[in-house]
């Protein structure tokens, strides 16, 4: 019988994306922080959100520091399927009734420009990304009332788009397909590592609390005072200042990359169903992703054998990726960014893409610079992190899943012992008379670690297609050993 407590330096067992396996271009290493220091303006997060609004205030002239708890760039935006789409499923349809005339619109005007943004910047700076200029095919299979109503609403705001009332999409009988122009794709992580990284960096430089008030980011030795803060990790690294808590949560996603297909896939596919599939490819290999659950919520196997099947079907491919991601949701579909809150006006935040990560970065970047510059945004309303962002079903589902796992769930005994733990299995069981996060391994190797999230104490579920550990509360991921996966966690799990 073997044990294995937590250690500092375990790696997810999540296989890598395959922008991580195809990457090309060689990232240099960045140093840590080894002092305290003073800067103008800090940004928190590599992912593709901070590192454009890093470069893009740097070319306004401001001096810009970001700082990342590991390497560059290897959160969310390594996990993405890469799609930069004004098209977003039923948001428009959602935003027509929901918000105030207009709204859709400007979101839309917003992601579009984002689109442009991307391709003039990719051709300024002679990035070789794989960018390209793409139809996407949003299509149902049983709602055409609303897939038409949303039709007419892509009609009326201006965007490109054509209706067909049947159509064979990859081998689904459809009922309906919007097509909408002018979309695109690339290859995320290749035009992060060519972008030139004209700003301060500092890698392995995890901050650990933030004064709002004083301005001063804290990490395990160090501190950073700054005149301006930037949070750009995700899910907000804050605890209860803003109530963020309350008006976001994490949806978990899969996705998997084939070898090189005969059958040739132009465009974006988006199913309208929650928790369906879309298909993108890239270099003439087939990108599957979907299966969406809240963070935290399903604890079972067949996704990675789900995305198999479907790739076995619809194109005879041989799958070589499989991985994950974590997105993070707001209640009325929009992202949350600007001044973190009328209290703190010098701190900013970027969060709440809801799965539209890739235009919405680019919009967030030109947001953000354009607040800081103190210069007009026609975009600063809708995503403002003030307006009013509140679905009384979503909100009451969120506060129960927080009562269930930061209260009832903890105080309920661990009654199983972790002797009857399965090889490849992880639960919380009891543990010389103690509640633990246990995982034990193909070798009869146990790991264990506290079952309790470092960020706001909600007791852990075991993801068993990943082999995580996953907060369903906020969304925090540990791997096995307690390491941190995700925000908003900043702290690894306690070994006892």
């Amino acid at each position: 019988m073997f044990f294995y407590y937590i250690t500092a330096n375990n790696k997810s067992m999540d296989m890598k994306s395959i922008w991580e396996t195809s990457l090309k271009t060689q990232e240099k290493e960045y140093d840590f922080l080894k002092s305290d220091i003073r800067r103008d303006i800090v940004v928190i997060g590599s992912g593709i959100s901070g590192i454009l609004t890093a470069f893009g205030l740097t070319e306004q002239g401001y001096k810009v520091t970001l700082v990342e708890a590991e390497k560059l760039y290897g959160g969310v935006t390594s996990k993405t399927t890469a799609h930069i789409c004004s098209q977003q499923g039923y948001i428009y349809y959602d935003l027509k009734k929901n918000k105030p005339e207009g709204w859709a619109k400007l979101y839309f005007s917003s992601q579009q420009q984002a689109i442009d943004e991307y391709e003039k910047l990719i051709k300024r700076e002679k990035i070789d990304c794989g960018f390209e200029r793409v139809n996407d095919y949003f299509f149902t299979e049983k709602n055409l009332q609303k897939l038409k109503e949303l039709y007419g609403i892509l009609k009326d705001i201006g965007a490109k788009v054509k209706f067909y009332d049947s159509k064979s999409v990859l081998g689904f009988d459809t009922k309906g397909v919007i097509k909408a122009e002018n979309q695109a794709m690339f290859n995320p992580l290749e035009f992060l590592a060519q972008l030139k990284k004209i700003f301060e960096i500092f890698e392995s430089t995890r901050i650990l609390k933030i004064d709002m008030k004083s301005k001063i980011l804290y990490t395990k030795k160090y501190q950073i005072k700054a005149n301006k803060i930037i949070i750009a990790t995700n899910y907000p690294i804050v605890k209860l200042k803003g109530a963020y808590f309350l008006k976001l949560y994490k949806s978990h996603s899969y996705a998997v990359a084939s070898k090189e297909i005969e059958k040739s896939l132009n465009g974006i596919y988006n199913s309208d169903v929650d928790n369906g599939f879309t298909f993108r490819e890239f270099n003439n290999k087939i990108i599957i992703g979907g299966l969406d659950h809240r963070t935290g919520r399903v604890n079972n196997n067949f996704k990675k054998q789900k995305l198999k099947e479907i790739a076995k079907e619809c194109f005879n491919a041989e799958i070589t990726n499989y991985w994950n991601a974590n997105d993070v949701i707001t209640y009325d579909g929009l992202p949350i960014v600007g001044r973190f809150s009328k209290k703190y006006k010098d701190v900013y935040i970027i969060t709440g893409f809801n799965k539209w990560g890739m235009a919405n970065s680019m919009a967030s970047s030109l947001l953000i610079t354009n607040l800081i510059a103190g210069k007009q945004n026609g975009f600063e309303k809708i995503f403002s992190p003030q307006r009013f962002n509140f679905r009384l079903g979503a909100f009451l589902s969120n506060l129960y899943v927080s009562i269930k796992n930061l209260i009832i769930t903890p105080l309920i005994p661990a009654f199983k012992s972790y002797k009857n733990l399965k090889a490849g299995e992880g639960k919380i069981v009891c543990y010389n008379g103690a509640k633990k996060a246990v995982y034990k391994d193909d070798k009869g190797v146990y790991h264990i670690c506290s079952p309790y999230c470092k960020h706001l104490h909600c007791q852990l579920k075991f993801n068993s297609n990943s082999k995580t550990w996953d907060c369903p509360c906020h969304g925090s991921r540990y791997d096995i050993d307690g390491n941190i996966i995700t925000s908003p966690t900043v702290e690894k799990l306690d070994e006892n």
